[in-house]
């Protein structure tokens, strides 16, 4: 047995789950097994798996929506901001992410968080693209196509491979920086 686990090891643990597993088999038994600990352990943070779900879904919003906002707002430069924002999107756990969608579908708590987390970064997304495109409508319809691109691929392949990945992401990539480059000329 561990001696020691935090909120985060057990956070990282349901995602590393639910990528190979699916939301099925995310249970108090299966996530303390992986870690090597007792279930005292989880109640002991948790109190219970409804509140182990709450904490869950705020580390996700948190580590993979709001996190990769502020670091894609970063850089001034709106093409390096978008290229940024592009490659912090290859790294989210897309596996999980599948998972996470699969699971809104039967819990209403996780809809809603997903709900939340979707509405983040397609407002996140139009933000970083607005410089590019000569409206904020434009601007929205634009990172509503780069959201339904992420969120077709998560749900089409499994495991998201990163050849896929660049091939869709550098084509819209290269969309949003011709749009940029009109926008200038004009």
């Amino acid at each position: 047995m561990r001696l020691l686990v935090t909120r985060d090891d057990y956070f990282e643990a349901a995602m590393r789950l639910l990528a190979a597993e699916g939301a099925g088999k995310l249970k108090i038994g299966v996530l303390c097994k992986s870690l090597k600990v007792t279930t005292g352990s989880f109640y002991g943070y948790f109190g219970s798996f409804e509140g182990f779900v709450s904490e869950f879904l705020a580390y996700w919003e948190e580590s993979q929506t709001e996190r990769i906002v502020q670091m894609s707002n970063a850089p001034s430069d709106p093409v390096e901001r978008i290229h940024l924002m592009k490659e912090l999107a290859a790294q989210v756990p897309h596996d999980a992410e599948a998972a996470i969608r699969s699971w809104a579908h039967t819990s209403p708590q996780v809809a809603e968080a997903q709900k939340r987390v979707d509405e983040r970064r397609l407002e996140a997304l139009a933000g970083v693209l607005r410089p590019a495109v000569s409206s904020r409508r434009e601007a929205r319809t634009m990172a509503m196509m780069g959201i339904t691109l992420l969120v077709g691929l998560q749900q089409w392949r499994s495991p998201v491979n990163r050849k896929e990945f660049d091939l869709l992401f550098n084509e819209f990539e290269g969309v949003v920086l011709a749009r940029m480059a009109d926008r200038a000329v004009s």
